[in-house]
């Protein structure tokens, strides 16, 4: 009996050394990012971590933490790891056009706002003057536009869908319902919409669009799950491989609304060898060749400021290595951090830095910032630096010999880089002959701007009044004389249908093709009658029909077509013409 209790009080202390000891933190899953590329080959060594360890990762090329650096650092707790790492996608202050940013920040957080405002005569999408965009995790909220006011809008091409009228052409305030072919989705996820035209534009633009992911092949030498034909955007892949394979990588894969990422894995054979060695952060090998069998070595150095944790030998056995080295910072503090041109340091000032310490930098008014605001202490160097980029500021004698001047007044003639600076000639000139569409615009680039050239302009000769048309006429009373590059707008009468384009444009004294008028169809009900063909309830009380429409008609009761046979008839419009279908009793 005494035995027993003394085995287990031996058994209680030792569970209470494991506990004490306890791990709480696996592997870490970060979106858009990841951390050394050695802890994924050596999972079971390095994890699940204990308390208070602390790991760094990186985010992808236009991806960022949080708070806006390319790189975080998150520590292990009872809760797992805080904070939890994730990668952002980076807000880059777009361009607009027609309108101006309120502040003079290019890039932004997570949650950041910026706020705009368009040039009198433009909306944003909201249909007002300003709108306000966020930046979220995959972006801005909406796009920054400014556009024109306009009176109606042209039906876009539909690619993997259909229309349910014939018109290319809406007024405000008028829907276009559309449909998508199938496996094909509407601009708002529906197979059935309706876009209205706004002030703006269209409330959402037609569009058709799929989401789904190819079929995937067999894999040699395993397999995955789960199996389908077609695979939706979120859809998960699971791979595994035959006993004595293994992935060199991940072993999941997902669908995107641009495909399969990462690639399919591929199963690779590790009985006779073993991977290229492991190498763990801030280390070396002593050797280092293509290929490794089992009973191999290879020894592993740490760098300089930097000492050895475990055996510094690790070997080849039946196609994994042994458990690798550590290799901890040798702590280094730093002196002060370095001065920046046109820029100041904001704090804290400390007579020195330890490792991990951080300091932060800003501009002086009208410099940009380029990189990261904030650098690092890491092992007695402080990390890269910023810049301060220089504004441009508008040279008077430069925009006279260029016979140019700014578009849109202001008081103060500088410009942030990257900003979008708009120019248009003096009265009488005109810009030199380019393929650019607008060759006024150029854009501040580190305190330099290029400035467009204007030429004298040559008058042209002008045009006499426009032509007149048939059964239709001009939207505003016409002049005696036009202007080179001037335009008028025609309208057709009542239900004639407008056929090429509704403006004319003056081009040297000559003016462009006009349009044509096109009658409509008049419904007539004698020919129905003789026809014995009634008219859908849809088309009730409609008299008139556009050239091109479709209008439905059925037979009389007891009557049936009298060529096919068939009951319900779509007939089309053509130049005022109604082809009538016929219909003859049934015989008793």
């Amino acid at each position: 009996m005494r035995f027993k209790s003394c085995f287990f009080f031996l058994v209680m202390m030792n569970s209470g050394k494991l506990f004490a000891e306890d791990k709480f933190c696996d592997l870490p899953h970060v979106e858009n990012g990841r951390i050394a590329p050695y802890y994924y080959s050596f999972k079971g060594y390095y994890f699940p971590m204990r308390k208070g360890k602390n790991l760094s990762y990186s985010c992808a090329a236009g991806y960022t933490t949080e708070t806006g650096t390319q790189e975080g650092r998150i520590t292990c707790t009872v809760k797992g790891w805080s904070p939890v790492p994730q990668c952002y996608k980076k807000c880059t202050k777009p361009l607009l056009e027609h309108g101006i940013f309120y502040g003079t920040e290019t890039y932004f957080k997570i949650h950041e706002k910026l706020q705009y405002k368009c040039n009198q005569g433009y909306h944003a999408p909201s249909g007002g003057t300003e709108d306000t965009l966020q930046c979220q995790s995959d972006g801005w909220s909406s796009q920054a536009t400014c556009t024109k006011k306009v009176e109606s809008c042209q039906v876009p091409e539909l690619h993997h869908g259909s229309y349910f009228t014939t018109q290319r052409e809406l007024q405000v305030n008028e829907a276009l319902l559309y449909k998508c072919d199938e496996g094909y989705h509407t601009a708002g996820g529906n197979a059935t919409e309706a876009a209205v035209c706004l002030p703006h534009g269209w409330s959402l633009t037609p569009k058709c669009s799929k989401k789904t992911c190819p079929s995937l092949g067999a894999i040699e030498h395993g397999g995955f799950y789960p199996v389908k034909k077609i695979y939706e955007e979120g859809d998960v892949v699971h791979f595994f491989c035959e006993e004595n394979y293994s992935f060199r990588e991940f072993d999941l894969i997902q669908c995107y609304y641009f495909g399969w990422y990462p690639d399919p894995p591929v199963c690779e054979d590790v009985r006779n060898k073993c991977p290229p060695p492991p190498l763990p952060p801030h280390a070396r090998i002593s050797a280092d060749r293509r290929t490794y069998h089992s009973g191999d070595r290879v020894r592993i150095q740490c760098q300089s400021e930097y000492e050895i944790r475990g055996s510094g030998e690790i070997q080849c056995e039946k196609g994994k290595w042994t458990s690798p080295p550590i290799c901890l910072e040798i702590q280094q503090n730093c002196t002060s951090p370095p001065a920046i041109k046109n820029g100041v340091l904001l704090g804290p000032l400390l007579p020195s830095y330890t490792n991990g310490d951080s300091v932060e930098y800003g501009c002086q008014r009208y410099y940009i910032l380029d990189g990261p605001s904030t650098i690092y202490c890491e092992q007695g160097n402080w990390t890269e630096q910023p810049t301060c980029l220089d504004p441009c500021i508008l040279n008077v004698t430069d925009m006279n010999s260029n016979n140019i001047e700014l578009k849109w007044r202001q008081e103060e003639l500088i410009f942030l880089h990257g900003d979008l600076v708009e120019f248009e000639c003096k009265q009488g000139y005109k810009f030199l002959h380019t393929t650019e569409t607008s060759p006024g615009r150029t854009r501040c680039d580190r305190g330099r701007l290029k400035y467009p050239k204007c030429v004298f302009q040559v008058p042209v000769e002008k045009c006499d009044s426009p032509p007149s048309i048939a059964n239709g006429a001009l939207t505003l009373p016409p002049l005696t004389q036009y202007d080179n590059g001037s335009s008028v707008q025609y309208s057709c009468s009542d239900y004639y249908f407008l056929q090429g384009s509704e403006r004319i444009y003056c081009s040297e004294g000559q003016w462009t093709s006009p349009p044509l008028c096109i009658e409509p169809c008049t419904l007539s009900k004698d020919e129905m009658e003789k026809n014995n063909v009634l008219l859908e309830s849809f088309y009730e009380n409609q008299v008139y029909f556009y050239h091109g429409d479709y209008i439905g008609f059925y037979c009389k009761q007891n009557h049936f077509g009298a060529e096919s046979g068939a009951t319900l008839f779509q007939v089309q419009c053509k130049r005022g013409q109604l082809l009538y279908p016929r219909c003859v009793e049934r015989r008793k």
